[in-house]
């Protein structure tokens, strides 16, 4: 009797601790996904028009910086915002385009090549920038272009 009442009580634990994780909501992936897309072509968009207003808004508290005009650290996003509109001013953009982007969800980031005017010569750079998630807002938390 009391091995019956054992078995009894050890599969009515067990369905009551599985049967719990079936009205855990699951994150839609495609969703977060396309949101992370989203995120990323606005990036894209915001440099390759050079508009810093557009991408200031990714720009968390703290950003890493590593540019090519010597610029590295982390920054506010008033100081960051100061620090792109002279790199852009200075590296006038004729073309941007990430060529990796990669979705993780604890550590998205992407990759690309940064075409330039800068004192009449023409040159590419090396883009690398990586998220995370702050709250529901997607922030960009190293900008590094060399």
């Amino acid at each position: 009797m009391k091995k019956l009442l054992f078995i009894f009580l050890l599969i009515t634990s067990n369905q009551i601790c599985f049967s719990q994780e079936s009205f855990i909501p699951k994150s839609d992936s495609k969703t977060a996904n396309q949101i992370l897309s989203n995120v990323f072509e606005d990036i894209e968009s915001s440099i390759r028009e050079g508009n810093v207003t557009k991408l200031s808004k990714y720009l968390g508290t703290q950003t890493y910086f590593s540019l090519s005009n010597g610029v590295n650290g982390y920054y506010s996003p008033n100081q960051a915002y100061y620090i792109l509109e002279n790199y852009f001013n200075l590296y006038k953009v004729t073309a941007f385009k990430f060529n990796q982007i990669t979705k993780d969800k604890s550590n998205p980031y992407a990759t690309g090549i940064f075409a330039y005017d800068s004192k009449g010569k023409r040159s590419t750079s090396k883009v690398y920038i990586s998220l995370k998630k702050i709250g529901d807002k997607w922030n960009i938390t190293q900008l590094t272009i060399n």
